[in-house]
């Protein structure tokens, strides 16, 4: 793998401030040597004088000289793992029968609902509460007693009865005949 890390701006400055600091320092001694062995060298010591100071201000400099604040983050590639799928499996569904913390009701309860049913005059509640309960009998009996009894009851009654209901008044003179 090849990185192409970007160059530290601090150490580059810092490598030019020491490079210029030895320059000058190389520069200082060799005014020094020269200015002591000639007899007007005074103005040679001077300038070595100045040259060492110089390159003592670069070498602090290069010293004081901070690195950037980087932090490299190497990132490996993604791998990628083949993934089979596995054959999908159609369960058929199956009626849920109730869990919610009720019991199932019993054949007495049953048959205690239905007559209960029976006397609040719910009939179809009463016979299917009956055949819940295994009683067909009693379901049979409700249902014939009460929901198939379709036809209409026409009472007929005479004129001059204290009691009407609703229904055909007919005359004594009459022949009891409804055509």
């Amino acid at each position: 793998m090849n990185f192409k890390i970007p160059e530290d701006k601090g150490a580059k400055k810092r490598t030019r401030y020491w490079n210029v600091s030895v320059i000058l320092g190389v520069f200082a001694l060799i005014l020094f040597f020269i200015g002591v062995n000639r007899a007007k060298g005074a103005e040679l010591i001077a300038c070595g004088w100045g040259s060492c100071c110089f390159s003592l201000v670069y070498a602090f400099s290069a010293l004081s000289t901070k690195n950037d604040d980087r932090v490299i983050v190497i990132q490996q590639p993604a791998q990628y793992v083949p993934v089979t799928q596995q054959p999908i499996i159609q369960q058929t569904k199956q009626p849920q029968q109730k869990t919610s913390g009720v019991p199932a009701k019993t054949k007495t309860m049953w048959v205690q609902e239905a007559q209960n049913l029976e006397l609040a005059r719910n009939w179809d509640g009463a016979a299917e509460a009956y055949e819940k309960a295994g009683m067909y009998a009693e379901a049979g009996r409700i249902r014939k007693d009460h929901l198939e009894n379709n036809q209409p009851v026409v009472n007929i009654g005479k004129v001059g009865d204290t009691i009407l209901h609703d229904s055909v008044m007919i005359s004594d003179e009459s022949d009891n005949k409804i055509e």
